[in-house]
């Protein structure tokens, strides 16, 4: 069953262990295993909902509900945040927007506790700047990024390598990726799907920001442009449009990871896709239940508010559960 209609539900994963059982003569400790979901929640015109309570929110675990505790945005993991930028010639117009937005990352994304890491990718992916909650790096990092001249977009190479920086992570942290860049991937070694289940398995929320090559040309202003390295200018940009295929990979990742794929044209539009991804992470509500089985297995969420349809509700799909040995 997909999410109901109504209701606006963002949920990532994440995976802790927790010590319980104590008796009256002994504390017994024994290895439980927890799933957590951060929630957002908005109403119909997209505003955020907040003073929601425990009972107010119905869960169920491959079908079978589940006892739930509730906590808010305070006290949530810290954020881990990737952000993957195209850097090919085809994305010059979004990089000359790009560069001024990194001084919003640290206030509006991932807060004091927060830290981000910046890669970039066109037909290799490259390490800009490792994991920092240092706002002059992050800004210098965003200020370097320049468009080069190939034609390639490793999307799910850069998906790939973002997620595996996250994993490594030590902690338990909210992991995000934002994907700067256009909806298809061009020349990726990585499957996708391979990738997304990596994503899933180390609760990953993949949250695409795309652009259309062709708006933005329309949109940038001339100064912003470096010099055309050759002639023609950017209609190999246009030229390059007709050969896209009808895949749609930012979908899949959102969807597969309970992210949601955004997209700008402008430059006021790229700020509101930040400030908006902000508000989310740091509107969530914290829903968390024991896993009961170590099967190793994909297993169904369901999250709902059966007393308030008016709510509109989008969760991830599931999650795997952990293997204990």
């Amino acid at each position: 069953m997909g999410p109901l209609p109504g209701v606006y539900l963002t949920c990532v994963l994440l995976f802790t262990t927790a010590a319980a059982a104590i008796s009256q003569e002994t504390a017994i400790r024994a290895n439980v295993s927890v799933v957590l979901v951060p929630v957002t929640v908005t109403d119909k015109k997209g505003k955020f909902v907040d003073g929601l309570r425990e009972g107010e929110f119905a869960l169920s675990d491959t079908g079978r509900p589940q006892r739930i505790a509730l906590d808010t945005w305070e006290t949530l993991a810290p954020i881990s945040l990737v952000i993957a930028v195209q850097t090919s010639d085809i994305a010059a117009p979004v990089l000359a927007k790009f560069t001024k937005v990194g001084s919003l990352i640290q206030p509006l994304v991932t807060g004091e506790k927060g830290e981000v890491a910046l890669v970039t990718f066109d037909c290799d992916v490259h390490l800009a700047v490792d994991f920092t909650s240092d706002p002059p790096a992050i800004g210098d990092a965003f200020r370097a990024v320049k468009a080069g001249d190939s034609r390639a977009g490793r999307l799910v190479d850069a998906l790939a390598e973002s997620i595996r920086m996250l994993a490594a992570r030590p902690g338990n942290r909210r992991r995000v990726v934002v994907m700067v860049s256009e909806s298809r991937d061009r020349g990726s070694q990585a499957d996708l799907w391979e990738t997304l289940l990596s994503a899933q398995r180390d609760a990953v929320a993949v949250y695409p920001a795309t652009f259309s090559a062709q708006k933005s040309a329309w949109t940038v202003k001339a100064g912003e442009l470096p010099p055309p390295d050759g002639p023609g200018g950017l209609i190999p940009i246009f030229i390059e449009l007709s050969r896209l295929g009808k895949k749609n990979d930012a979908d899949a990742m959102s969807r597969a990871t309970g992210g949601e794929h955004l997209s700008f044209t402008t430059l006021r539009g790229l700020e509101r896709v930040i400030a908006g991804l902000g508000e989310e992470l740091h509107s969530q509500y914290l829903l968390s239940f024991p896993q009961q089985v170590s099967d190793g297995l994909y297993h169904e969420v369901q999250v709902r508010l059966p007393e308030h349809p008016e709510y509109r509700v989008r969760w991830r799909p599931g999650y795997w559960a952990e293997s204990r040995r």
